[in-house]
């Protein structure tokens, strides 16, 4: 098997952004889906073990198709090491993090923390590059998170303990970081690839904390259906993720990706029969608005530089 080319991907032209973006909302449409199927998965208090089966079934399904179209087996080299540290100490605990969270506060009050992550993107960017993003993309910003705010409270109560506000801050910088780091380091892998190795290293950071919090509990068996449409699922959206984010880096990602709790609130309303309030469309309008102007942003002459 060959190495990876050494391309960076990185767009370089209009179309290059717009392909770039357009695979970022389809990570985030994708990701909503799998929170749809894990709403309804249980597995007791602490979820390690279903998500470890989640990013594992995730990983043989893009190693499967990996080979079949024959990519290369491994990353490239001088970004192996970024990507277990990515998968594990990134991805894997912001995951962890995240599902230990909702047993200690609501959905919305969670996910309103969660998504203060495009913030954290942006103000470590410009700290890295010491210099801003392209004004736009603050309004951007400010749109998807104020849409956020209002999807995520319109659909219910924020109540939340404080070790539930500390474990989803702590589930917004993980996320962050990981972003961030990815973005920097992980510049020429076939994204495929990239996923594959990511969902591996989550599987593997989740075996090892339900070992270490003695939490080692099987998913019922009704379960287990939604937990191989989670794993199909995150399969599309890591190799979206990863697509989109080696084409227009970690900003543009970060607030394109807030469509997320707008399309769990549309297919919730779809196949889970909830209802959708007035906060939840203007949210939406909103969400869309700061996405659209995102993806139009031209970037490849002044921002996130490769660095």
């Amino acid at each position: 098997m060959t190495e990876t080319p050494i391309v960076d991907r990185r767009a370089t032209d209009r179309r290059g952004e717009l392909i770039g973006a357009g695979l970022c909302a389809l990570m985030a449409v994708l990701f909503a889906v799998v929170v749809i199927f894990g709403k309804q998965v249980q597995a007791g208090r602490l979820p390690f073990v279903f998500l470890a089966i989640r990013f594992a079934g995730q990983s043989v399904l893009l190693m499967l198709l990996v080979m079949a179209t024959r990519r290369p087996l491994l990353p490239a080299k001088g970004e192996r090491l970024p990507l277990a540290i990515a998968g594990t100490i990134g991805y894997g605990s912001e995951s962890a993090f995240y599902f230990t969270a909702l047993n200690h506060g609501s959905a919305a009050a969670i996910t309103l923390l969660f998504y203060t992550y495009p913030v954290w993107v942006m103000l470590a960017t410009m700290a890295l590059d010491r210099k801003a993003p392209p004004r736009g993309l603050f309004a951007a910003l400010g749109l998807a998170l104020a849409g956020s705010a209002m999807v995520v409270l319109g659909g219910g109560g924020a109540d939340i303990e404080t070790i539930g506000i500390v474990l989803a801050l702590c589930t917004s910088l993980a996320y962050s970081a990981y972003l961030i780091g990815t973005d920097r380091t992980v510049k020429t892998t076939d994204p495929l690839t990239a996923a594959t190795w990511l969902g591996i290293g989550a599987a593997v950071a989740n075996l090892t904390y339900a070992v270490a919090f003695n939490a080692v509990v099987v998913p019922a068996a009704g379960s287990w259906w939604r937990l191989a449409g989670m794993a199909v699922f995150s399969a599309g959206a890591f190799a979206a993720m990863l697509a989109g984010l080696q084409r227009v880096g970690a900003v543009r990602n970060a607030i394109i990706g807030v469509m997320e709790p707008l399309t769990v609130a549309v297919l919730a309303a779809v196949f889970l029969s909830e209802p959708v309030t007035l906060p939840v469309l203007v949210g939406g309008t909103l969400i869309l608005g700061g996405a659209v102007i995102a993806s139009l942003i031209r970037t490849t002459s002044t921002a996130e530089p490769n660095v």
